[in-house]
């Protein structure tokens, strides 16, 4: 049972530069290495450099007329953000590997748990230090250039249109009729330039909308610290290998498919082993969540559901409500097996 939030376009610059700084830190710090544990081992450093390479290529494309001083290396690849982006870069190098192949199981997933624990704990004791260096960074191309965040912008939109719009097209077009294709070509035609995007954003976000984007962040951040400073991270690693081991096996053969045999196995598992607290809180924020969204929100995005549906044709809505029961079916075999085994948190 995992659920999900929404975020005006009224505070100008400042809210568009707090925006670039979150997706720069996104970009350059998703999360590193846990202490001991070196994911980059056995990855080719050519691979590596070569994912550099092309950072720095996007770098200069994006911040080079706006913030000509702005330097990748310094910023991404050295200091705060050092082993955090390389360790980063290492396991979406070997994950990119790992999850190549046609059936994805159980046993899979727990092979990569210990993985992804490394990057959660680097990111509690390295993340906030890194955002700091880029916040830096992006401030001092502010001071430079009282432009800076409108000339990166129409930097990234002739990058997009230079690179990579007339490979989209072509993708959506050899998907024809496909739901993926209608979507696609929709979104190309509704947002051809970053001022569409712009008017779309200050058309619906009002100031309901930003005041509950800013409690939903305070709250994620709270939770955050919280996950943290309680060592959550490797506790539900321990969890997740367990369960995940324990899944593997029998009937239950693909990771994509909940109901039936690896539902059964993971009920098997909860009769045994509690579901810690840690897992149970954010849990609970999501629920919480999702129904503030609903009370609040249903009939704003049944607005969007309705026009997004008014552009499918007929096979694109079957597709479109075939995926929609499919996934209501598997979560709500999950939504049984997590009701019958809540633990008791305070």
């Amino acid at each position: 049972a995992v659920e999900s939030t929404q975020s005006t376009g009224s505070s100008g610059i400042n809210a568009e530069y707090g925006h670039l700084i979150m997706r720069a830190v996104i970009f350059l710090a998703i999360v590193g290495v846990a202490f001991g544990l070196n994911i980059c081992k056995g990855v080719n450093k050519g691979d590596i450099e070569s994912a550099y390479a092309t950072a720095r290529i996007g770098a200069a494309a994006i911040f080079g007329s706006s913030c000509p001083t702005f330097d990748l290396n310094t910023v991404a690849f050295a200091g705060a953000c050092k082993s955090l982006v390389k360790q980063a870069t290492c396991y979406g190098l070997k994950a990119a590997s790992h999850y190549d192949r046609d059936v994805i199981n159980y046993g899979h997933i727990a092979k990569d748990v210990k993985n992804i624990e490394s990057l959660g704990n680097q990111a509690c004791a390295e993340a906030p230090a890194c955002f700091q260096q880029v916040k830096a960074a992006m401030e001092d191309c502010m001071a430079r250039n009282a432009n800076f965040v409108q000339d990166t912008i129409d930097a990234a939109e002739t990058a997009y249109k230079e690179n990579f719009e007339a490979q989209v097209a072509e993708w959506a077009n050899s998907k024809g009729d496909s739901l993926l294709g209608a979507l696609a070509s929709m979104a190309m035609d509704r947002f051809s330039s970053a001022d569409d995007i712009q008017a779309f954003i200050n058309e619906h976000l009002t100031d309901d909308v930003v005041a509950d984007a800013k409690a939903a962040a305070g709250e994620a951040q709270a939770l955050a610290q919280q996950w943290c400073e309680e060592g959550c991270t490797s506790t539900t690693a321990r969890f997740l290998e367990g369960i995940f081991k324990h899944m593997n096996g029998g009937a239950c053969r693909d990771a994509s498919e909940f109901c039936g045999a690896c539902q059964n196995r993971a009920a098997s598992y909860f009769a045994r082993n509690q579901l810690p607290c840690c897992i149970e809180r954010v849990v609970q924020k999501g629920i919480e969540a999702y129904e503030y969204v609903i009370e609040n929100y249903e009939a704003t995005l049944n607005e969007y559901a309705s026009a997004v549906g008014s552009g499918l044709s007929a096979d694109g809505i079957a597709q479109a409500t075939a995926i929609k029961d499919a996934v209501v079916a598997e979560f709500q075999c999950v939504q049984a097996v997590y009701s019958a085994n809540q633990p008791g948190c305070a």
